[in-house]
């Protein structure tokens, strides 16, 4: 009797768990009951690029960047960044590529700059690169600022840039031109060390007002909450404390707020134990009322994606139902047809 009633337990487990062959760094979210998947996956074009941070801009118009592809122009080489429109919704999206000043052929993977987060904030688009490399040194594990008053056809740089930490980060996403924003600030997050193709245990949150993103010494970092959830912030980022720990680690993350469910979505890849590649086909989805959590899991999987190695996984604002409850997965991968803009619909249930 007690043999079947522990066969009936283990069971029962392996049935409610998505993912038996990975731990959970965060218990179940009570508020979100499941996630599912559709079948299908949109994609654009192959071979277009991968990465594809993306901001939005009005009812019709998304700008998004490429790494190391032709975009969605066939009479251009790869480019190691390049800039595109989105305009529509899936799935009659279409892209349009357009010629910049940051355009970079040179390059492949970390040997060239990448996009790895953009925000329009009223007439000002603004983007962080990785893979920056400083003056004459051979580091390209640094981030830099650039912005756009143009709609990204021609940019400025920041004369300052991140280093030790950020070294892929990515703005919080919220509405057309932050229209959905709770307060004055922009919120910048990132995996916690300075190298893109790694993997860090923790993620690493900072905040800015929303007029002064270009001014280095206007940023704060999180350094702790209080009893009451409310965020503790300091301009020494050596202070800063992480938002987030995964012990399989976090790479290439995003973050969402979805104002019909008032929660942010946190998504990232982690590494599946005895996984030594630099990207993998792990994904978890994270829910919390505030951007520094506390943290839930909503979704997590070693296999999210079968064995085929996808990254950058982000909710696009702009592609969240008005009820909340369906969001369009954004991401890339190496393989099975991912080198491209792609799209898959998670449909939400909650509780």
């Amino acid at each position: 009797m007690k043999d079947s009633l522990l066969i009936i337990i283990v069971v029962l487990f392996f049935a409610c768990s998505d993912n038996p062959s990975g731990k959970q760094p965060y218990r179940q979210s009570k508020f979100i009951k499941s996630l599912e998947w559709e079948d299908e996956t949109l994609k654009l074009k192959q071979g277009s690029g991968d990465n594809w941070p993306i901001a939005w801009v009005n009812d019709t118009l998304q700008i998004t960047s490429f790494g190391d592809g032709n975009g969605f122009d066939d009479s251009v080489k790869d480019l190691s960044l390049g800039i595109s429109y989105i305009i529509g919704d899936p799935p009659f999206h279409r892209g349009l590529d357009i010629r910049t000043n940051i355009d970079t052929p040179e390059g492949g993977g970390p040997a060239g700059i990448k996009a790895s987060g953009m925000i329009m904030i009223e007439k000002m688009l603004y983007i962080f690169v990785r893979n920056y490399k400083p003056g004459s040194s051979d580091d390209y594990t640094n981030a830099r600022l650039a912005w756009s008053e143009d709609l990204g056809k021609t940019f400025q740089w920041a004369d300052w840039h991140f280093s030790e930490t950020f070294g892929c980060p990515e703005f919080i996403q919220f509405g057309p031109s932050r229209s959905s924003a709770p307060d004055g600030f922009v919120y910048v997050i990132s995996q916690d060390n300075d190298n893109a193709y790694d993997y860090s245990p923790d993620i690493v949150l900072a905040r800015v007002p929303k007029n002064m993103v270009i001014e280095r010494n206007s940023y704060e970092f999180f350094t702790g909450s209080d009893e009451d959830d409310k965020a503790q912030w300091s301009p020494d980022i050596s202070q800063r404390k992480s938002i987030f720990h995964d012990p399989a680690g976090t790479q290439r993350i995003s973050m969402s707020f979805n104002p019909a469910l008032k929660r942010y979505f946190l998504v990232t890849s982690h590494r599946p134990a005895n996984d030594t590649r630099t990207h993998t086909a792990a994904l978890g989805i994270f829910e919390s009322e505030f951007p520094w959590g506390p943290w839930f899991t909503v979704y997590y999987n070693d296999h999210w994606s079968a064995d085929c190695r996808t990254y950058h996984h982000r909710f696009p604002a702009k592609w969240i139902s008005p009820d909340g409850r369906e969001m369009w997965l954004l991401f890339s991968g190496l393989d099975c047809g991912y080198y491209d803009f792609c799209l898959k619909k998670a449909l939400l249930f909650p509780y």
